[in-house]
């Protein structure tokens, strides 16, 4: 009888186990995709930011390089992908929770007024014509640190 409640105590002992084991492993898989979500979410940011600089710099320029505008265009859309993936995914509620914390992140950051934010953008960020800069493999033109394709001659970097 005494054999019998420690083999009933030690079946409980691994089931309790398993279970702690499996909670564990979700809760990891999900902060995992978590991160993975806000890694592909600042990509986007960076991507859409490069588009509209190169956008603004053609215009400013007077200059026009639609099959360079289309390369970063195709980029932003295989992040947006990739986003959409994610939260294919993920649990309604996981997704509920990421997109909350992206509102909090962008009411936090977002000026009371328009002039505030230029004010803000002013001052959070200088713009900078020359910052870190790399040189494009196939025509050796000096590119942005963090572009995607060359400006020059729309290799990818």
């Amino acid at each position: 009888m005494f054999e019998l409640d420690i083999d009933m105590l030690k079946e409980q002992g691994i089931q309790l186990f398993d279970t702690a084991k499996k909670t564990a492993q979700d809760i990891a898989d999900k902060g995992k995709n978590q991160l993975e979500l806000l890694n592909q979410q600042a990509r986007l940011s960076k991507a859409q930011r490069q588009l509209g600089a190169l956008v603004y710099s053609l215009h400013k320029a007077g200059e026009e390089n639609q099959p360079l505008v289309d390369k970063y265009i195709d980029a932003v859309a295989e992040v947006e992908k990739s986003i959409e993936e994610l939260k294919a995914n993920m649990t309604p509620e996981e997704c509920a929770a990421c997109e909350s914390e992206e509102e909090e992140q962008i009411i936090e950051d977002e000026p009371a007024s328009a002039e505030e934010a230029v004010e803000e953008e002013i001052e959070e960020e200088p713009i900078k014509l020359r910052g870190e800069t790399k040189i494009c493999p196939v025509c050796k033109a000096e590119v942005d640190g963090d572009a995607l394709f060359c400006n020059h001659c729309g290799a990818q970097l």
